[in-house]
């Protein structure tokens, strides 16, 4: 009976089991698109943002014109390679090959050749493969750029086309201070007509002579004017005003002003003035750009001006005039790419801007409203060109290079090497996170001084050099903790302050060092990308073109 009431009961589960609705199929999500070109656009416009990290552009806001060229295009969190360096991860994008293939190892290092002491700029230096400039241009394509890294015309591998490249000034800036002592009251000969008088002053109109000129170059005469436009019969001097050859010049409301000659110009500031004629100004660098061919550099010194210089590391100035610095760079290169884009001819434009890292490594964690400051730049930067291009017969690919972390100390690797015993027979050659450090004669102790350094609990990843690792590579590579700057000082004590509040180098796990990847217009596919690794761009822009990628990219 027991037997039968079991097997009555298995009957009825499996009736039931077989009335039942079947499960449903397991949800599985589609796949995201993938990083390859869905057509070939008449043009592409690669801008990068040098600093702007995915998590970093996140936390900002009104940023109108990002959050639209993400919500209508592609996007992407991009995996930098290592390490997460201005000169290694731009030669990565233009190559799509690690910087242990294309021999850009870090911002600065030793090259192989060079005396012991020397210390090798990444960006000055050739790239072992061929970029995307060199492949495009192979094959039929018209290439430009303004500003991107490396491709400055040093030699001929590392022109376009047509370019604008970083400029370095014919002069350099100063603060600059006046005192009674160096106004003079105007004067004019006994029998000389008198000028006309520009302004009313009740006391008499003083003048400053401060010299403009450039070496081999173009001179100017630059008086600063002071007036008293109070009639109160006391002197006080309220009004200070600037001529140059004659011309007063425009002061904006925030008391810049510019002086330019024969395509030369600077940019500069009052920056406090009293009664009494005491003065502070800025007094900018004198630039002019530097493009190449020169009738591209005529069109650019017409329609978007002078080199108005980077901002100034050098001279004592306060935030505000610093960040004023820096978004007129900003914008000076949005006109000067916004020129190219309605002008030039090219198929591809590498275009740059360096404003929202030059505001991160000086303020992170130090002036949030400064950092926005330059967001905001980029983002009506971005709006600029972007504005230019037809998304029926243009590609737009906006990207970072790498974010940025918060720097709380910097340890120097000088002093260590000293206290080691190992200088100078060691020396070291630091960027931020990252430090290559080279052996110049026996014994050959590399894997006592790696263990030295791992002892430290400074460093994230210590390694010697391999068969694998690239010629300019150190003997021993050495990425610290994020928090952790490395340098090369010799200063006590060995751990001590930083010398700016961001930076970036340390290993690409780290998600604030990962830049983002943004991209619209014809050819490009659209939605979230996912993770993209950052070798995979050149590839992508040049299936864009139709043309086949540099030889050595993944």
């Amino acid at each position: 009976m027991r037997r039968l009431l079991l097997l009555l009961l298995l009957l009825v589960l499996v009736v039931l089991s077989a009335c039942a609705p079947p499960a449903p199929p397991p949800v599985v999500a589609p796949p995201l698109p993938r990083l390859t070109a869905i057509g070939h656009p008449q043009r592409v416009v690669l801008l990068s943002f040098d600093g702007l990290g995915a998590d970093g552009l996140a936390q900002q806001s009104g940023l109108v014109s990002f959050a639209h060229l993400a919500s209508n295009g592609a996007h992407a969190r991009v995996i930098p390679v290592n390490p997460t360096l201005t000169g290694p991860t731009h030669v990565s994008m233009l190559t799509g090959a690690d910087p242990q293939v294309h021999g850009i190892v870090s911002n600065w290092f030793h090259l192989p050749g060079t005396p012991a002491e020397k210390n090798t700029r990444g960006m000055d230096v050739d790239i072992d493969v061929e970029t995307l400039v060199e492949a495009a241009r192979r094959q039929g394509k018209r290439v430009g750029t303004v500003l991107f890294p490396s491709v400055d015309s040093r030699t001929q591998r590392r022109a376009a086309d047509f370019g604008l490249v970083w400029t370095t000034s014919s002069t350099l800036g100063r603060v600059v201070k006046l005192s009674r002592a160096d106004f003079k009251k105007e004067w004019v000969p006994p029998t000389w007509t008198q000028p006309p008088q520009r302004r009313t002053s009740y006391s008499p109109i003083m003048r400053a002579r401060i010299e403009w000129s450039v070496p081999e170059g173009p001179r100017a005469d630059v008086d600063v004017v002071a007036y008293d436009t109070t009639d109160d019969r006391a002197e006080n001097y309220d009004a200070f005003t600037v001529e140059s050859d004659d011309r007063e010049l425009t002061t904006d409301s925030r008391g810049w002003f510019a002086v330019s000659k024969e395509h030369f110009g600077s940019w500069s500031k009052f920056l406090t003035a009293t009664p009494s004629l005491d003065l502070t100004l800025y007094w900018g660098a004198i630039s002019r750009s530097n493009a190449y061919p020169a009738t591209y550099r005529d069109l650019l010194d017409e329609q978007a001006g002078f080199w108005p210089g980077a901002p100034d590391e050098r001279a004592a100035i306060d935030a505000i005039t610093f960040v004023e610095q820096l978004e007129r760079l900003g914008d000076f290169l949005a006109r000067a790419q916004a020129v190219t884009v309605q002008r030039m001819p090219f198929d591809l434009l590498l275009a740059y801007q360096p404003i929202v890292d030059e505001a991160l490594h000086k303020f992170q964690g130090a002036d949030d409203a400064v950092i926005h400051r330059a967001y905001l730049s980029a983002d009506r930067a971005l709006a600029t060109v972007g504005s230019l291009l037809d998304g029926n017969r243009d590609a737009f690919i906006v990207v970072g290079d790498h974010g940025l972390v918060p720097v709380e100390h910097e340890y120097h690797l000088g002093r260590f090497l000293i206290e080691h015993g190992l200088a100078p027979r060691w020396r070291a050659y630091t960027s931020n996170n990252l430090a290559h450090l080279y052996r110049y004669g026996p014994p050959d102790d590399g894997d006592a001084v790696a263990a030295l350094l791992t002892a430290t609990g400074i460093f994230e990843k210590v390694e010697k050099k391999t068969a694998a690792s690239h010629r300019n590579s150190g003997d021993i590579m050495a990425t610290s903790y994020p928090p952790i700057s490395v340098s090369a000082s010799e200063q006590e004590p060995l751990l001590g302050p930083p010398a700016s509040h961001g930076h970036h180098g340390a290993l690409n796990t780290h998600r604030e060092l990962q830049p983002v990847f943004l991209a619209s217009g014809f050819g490009v596919p659209s939605g979230d990308l996912g993770e993209i690794r950052q070798t995979k761009i050149a590839r992508f822009v040049a299936e864009l073109l139709g043309i086949e990628p540099p030889r050595s990219a993944e």
